[in-house]
């Protein structure tokens, strides 16, 4: 029922396939200007589809340490206390830090089958770009989340009550052991890529 929705909001505004909007923001929290600013710096969103059918929609937010000191500003402005010392979905991202390239991913599908990034048959590959003769670099690690608490929402307001939150890190280094981030090219791109359709997202992290 859902992809049929999906289908008539594509036949009412075809614009939508070329161009994917910007995430959602808007929530009831209220953050901190800084804090928000970061977040739509360091977000990107793409969109699956097969034909006119939507099959999945993710939102990708990079954990660069420009965000993680305004979502650590944020954490210890609203609750006063130091993260390290509470285990719950928001905390593991406020302490996850220096392992990699890290990522947080929110994604909801048209069948909850397919939005399993962490299972080893998913359907779904999951790799990134640091320059442009690359073969792509899975994660190190892909964790998902219990559940969609409202702090984690409040924090990321483009999670809504369907999808599904993860953790990804990505390793430093290629097989090669050269850097997977190239200085000539300051770009970090990650593609999802299934049989049925891809999701690519881009940052420029360096000059």
């Amino acid at each position: 029922a859902r992809s049929w929705l999906w289908a008539l909001a594509l036949i009412s505004a075809p614009l939508v396939l070329c161009c994917s909007p910007p995430p959602d923001m808007r929530g009831l929290q209220n953050l901190e200007r800084a804090y928000e600013d970061q977040l739509k710096l360091w977000t990107r969103q793409d969109r699956v589809y097969s034909s006119l059918d939507w099959i999945l929609t993710v939102n990708a937010t990079y954990l660069s340490a420009e965000f993680r000191r305004a979502f650590g500003s944020q954490y210890v402005s609203i609750f006063g206390i130091d993260p390290g010392k509470v285990d719950s979905d928001l905390e593991v991202l406020a302490t996850s830090v220096g392992r990699g390239h890290e990522f947080f991913l929110f994604a909801d599908a048209s069948d909850l089958g397919w939005n399993n990034f962490d299972d080893r048959d998913s359907v779904w590959r999951m790799a990134i770009w640091g320059g442009k003769d690359q073969l792509g670099v899975p994660p190190v690690t892909i964790h998902r989340f219990a559940g969609r608490g409202p702090n984690l929402k409040a924090f990321f307001p483009f999670i809504n009550d369907f999808g599904r939150s993860y953790l990804v890190v990505f390793p430093l280094e290629q097989a090669n052991g050269k850097p997977v981030l190239e200085p000539e090219s300051g770009n970090l791109t990650i593609k999802l890529a299934s049989a049925f359709g891809a999701a690519t997202m881009d940052w420029k992290v360096s000059e």
